[in-house]
């Protein structure tokens, strides 16, 4: 932490944060339950405003299926997001274009965790050789990846658990920077 001067109140002086490195790298099984609490917390925390009770528990259940998620986990790349030895985001990507499961700890949420592990995926996609990212954005989601560029190209409603819920299907031309 950088030394700085800082004024003084009486004898109180008031502390600065130390802003902690955030460190990206790629999931390992290990991770598997500290994945699913983040997905869980973000869904029902952040998706309250937008879905019902009812509809948050279909989509993240509180007994979640662990085959079903690592299936999933392993066949797509997933970068975490690390601040110290804590995993307080992650992201897929499928190497096809598709990005899947972008989700941040609620209370790491709009500190730019969600847009670093974009940028990532997107320098991984452009290795590829992708030049089209896609998407199915929740409406929580949305608002994010319009501010990355990515469009809505349409609306859609899909059945989870008995549960209707809307999301967008996305997309964003992506281009080499040289």
């Amino acid at each position: 932490m950088q030394n700085i001067s800082q004024p003084k109140i009486g004898n109180f002086r008031p502390k600065v944060a130390k802003v902690n490195t955030i460190n990206l790298r790629p999931y390992q099984p290990s991770d598997l339950n500290n994945i699913i609490q983040i997905f869980t917390k973000a869904v029902h925390q952040l998706g309250i405003t937008y879905y019902s009770p009812a509809q948050l528990t279909a989509w993240a259940p509180s007994e979640p299926d662990l085959q079903r998620w690592r299936d999933r986990l392993e066949a797509m790349v997933v970068l975490v997001a690390e601040q110290g030895t804590t995993i307080i985001g992650f992201i897929g990507y499928d190497g096809a274009g598709l990005v899947d499961l972008l989700f941040v700890h609620p209370a790491f949420a709009r500190l730019g965790i969600a847009t670093m592990l974009m940028q990532a995926v997107e320098q991984l996609a452009i290795a590829d050789g992708v030049r089209e990212l896609k998407t199915k954005a929740s409406m929580v989601a949305r608002p994010f990846f319009e501010s990355r560029g990515f469009v809505v190209i349409a609306e859609e409603t899909v059945n989870i658990g008995g549960e209707n819920l809307r999301r967008f299907a996305m997309g964003k031309t992506i281009e080499p920077t040289h």
